[in-house]
């Protein structure tokens, strides 16, 4: 089966801490492979097989904050990033 490559740059940025939570819950669900995660970047990249692959991750992403880059994101789904990266009280900066 061929499988393609998705790069996603999103518009907020995360630390280490959060790139492990981002990822663990984008694995939970979705079946792609080779997801790495690029925090000083704002990029994410993964292998996909199918097209809704992509458009799962995506959705995932804007849920928690990050959404891609260039996209205007109007709807209720959207929460701002739990990622509060200069907060050095909070394990990881993640907010409570």
């Amino acid at each position: 089966m061929r499988t393609g490559i998705a790069k996603i740059p999103v518009q907020n940025s995360f630390c280490e801490g959060c790139a492990e939570v981002i990822k663990k819950r984008i694995l939970k669900d979705q079946g792609v492979q080779n997801l790495i995660l690029f925090p000083s970047e704002s990029l994410i990249v993964f292998n996909f097989n199918w097209a809704n692959q992509v458009s799962e991750v995506l959705n995932i992403l804007t849920k928690l904050g990050y959404p891609p880059e260039g996209d205007e994101v109007t709807t209720s789904s959207y929460r701002l990033p739990f990622c509060t990266c200069k907060s050095k009280d909070n394990k990881y900066g993640l907010a409570s």
